[in-house]
Parts: structure tokens; sequence; C-alpha cells
């Protein structure tokens, strides 16, 4: 990739970071074991001890917060 476009990479990275930093404990959590480690929703909420319909409903949350924080960048790609 050209310079240009390794920079933005760079940002959008640091702006996904700082969004899923924004995510309250248990959001943040659900998110970064479904994304992060591929947990299925089943597996995320038997280690957390919750009930898969709250990984459903935490994930919803989660995605909605970081389509707002990176509306803005999500248009670049």
């Amino acid at each position: 990739p050209d310079g240009e476009t390794h920079y933005l990479v760079g940002e959008l990275e640091t702006h996904i970071i700082k969004a899923i930093d924004t995510l309250p404990p248990k959001c943040r959590t659900v998110f970064k074991l479904s994304r992060f480690e591929e947990l299925s929703y089943k597996e995320i909420a038997e280690r957390m001890e919750i009930s898969v319909k709250t990984v459903e409903n935490q994930m919803s949350k989660a995605l909605k917060v970081l389509r707002k924080e990176l509306r803005g960048y999500l248009s670049l790609f």
C-alpha cells in the first residue's frame, strides 16, 4: 500500500481501539470475545455465566456504539 493508505489504516486502527475502549466493561468483554477470540455467543455466555440473549444484546449495543463512533472513518474504506 502507498503511504496515504498506510496512514489511513493506522488512523482507523487507532480510532477503533478508542471506540472499543468507550464501551461499558461487560459490553467490551463480549465484543472482544466475539471478534478477537472468535468465540460463539454460546461459548461467551458460558464463559461469562450469562444468557445467550444477554450476549446478543451486548453485541448489538457494542456494534451500535462502534458504528456511531466510527461513521466518519468507515466511508474511507
